[in-house]
């Protein structure tokens, strides 16, 4: 509490951004897993029903499985009827919605990143004017006094330097991991939709 103190009250809304920062992070470490967006499980049963030609398992399989993918091989298989162009075109749509689904919210950290800095000038600002409102008091002679708001502009901007710096990384980490995703999710949606027949006998 005497961090807070120190810092003023910039300090504290700083904290609360940088808790949603944390907040935002955890989130997105949960959502991005593996199990989450392209489970090997669902993978495996997937190929196996669709090199059997079972359609109506296959349908009732992505319904009940919650990832990413599942909901990619749904729109292919809903849309079988149609042309290879078109089952293509709407897959790559699918799977561009589900990458801003999984990104939702990520660039909350980049807001908090450019927000932090800002209001630790703040602070910084206000520390000063507290500075010379000693100063203009007289009460230069009193060190303690003076020390008090330099502390104060000083704190503040390290505080906002700090929680910017530590959400800027924690936000390319998540981009970069979302990138990473979207490459992914491509290749195994190819892979595993290279095994569904569409109109005319051919193949995505």
């Amino acid at each position: 509490m005497e961090l807070f103190t120190r810092g003023g009250i910039f300090v504290y809304l700083i904290f609360v951004f940088s808790v949603f920062s944390v907040g935002i992070f955890l989130e997105k470490l949960w959502v991005l897993r593996s199990s989450k967006v392209i489970p090997g499980s669902f993978i495996i049963a997937i190929e196996g029903l669709l090199k059997s030609g079972d359609l109506e398992k296959s349908i009732e399989l992505c319904k009940n499985d919650d990832s990413s993918i599942a909901r990619i091989v749904l729109v292919a298989i809903n849309n079988i009827g149609k042309g290879p162009d078109t089952v293509k075109e709407l897959v790559e749509s699918a799977g561009k919605q589900e990458i801003i689904r999984l990104g939702r919210f990520a660039e909350g950290m980049s807001a908090v990143a450019a927000t932090t800095p800002l209001l630790g000038l703040l602070g910084t600002v206000f520390g000063i004017i507290k500075a010379f409102n000693v100063i203009a008091g007289g009460g230069i002679g009193n060190p303690s006094l003076l020390a008090s708001g330099i502390s104060e502009a000083l704190f503040a901007t390290a505080t906002g330097l700090g929680a910017a710096v530590v959400s800027y990384i924690a936000y390319k980490y998540i981009d970069g991991k979302l990138t990473k995703i979207a490459v992914t999710l491509s290749s195994t949606a190819a892979k595993t939709l290279s095994i569904l027949p569409v109109k005319g006998g051919e193949s995505l």
